[in-house]
């Protein structure tokens, strides 16, 4: 990924898409981990910048699985009646 998407474009994006955003961005994160550890990679500063917006990704797609659960939750309750 070139750009980085902003939060907002990431909180358009779809939960499978993202996912895969995700994998990608680990990935990448891992390769500059170890091309900063064996002093291939002279731009550290790249590693932190990755590592930051991964954080991101994956708040973003937590706080969707969340709000999804908690949507089929509320959708369960509405449908079944409650017994008294």
């Amino acid at each position: 990924m070139a750009k980085h998407a902003s939060v907002a474009e990431l909180q358009k994006m779809s939960i499978a898409d993202l996912s895969a955003e995700v994998r990608e961005c680990k990935h990448l994160v891992a390769k500059l981990r170890m091309g900063v550890s064996l002093q291939k990679e002279k731009d550290t500063a790249k590693l932190q910048k990755e590592k930051k917006h991964l954080a991101r990704m994956l708040t973003v797609l937590t706080e969707r699985k969340k709000a999804e659960t908690a949507l089929s939750k509320d959708e369960k309750s509405v449908s079944s009646p409650s017994s008294k």
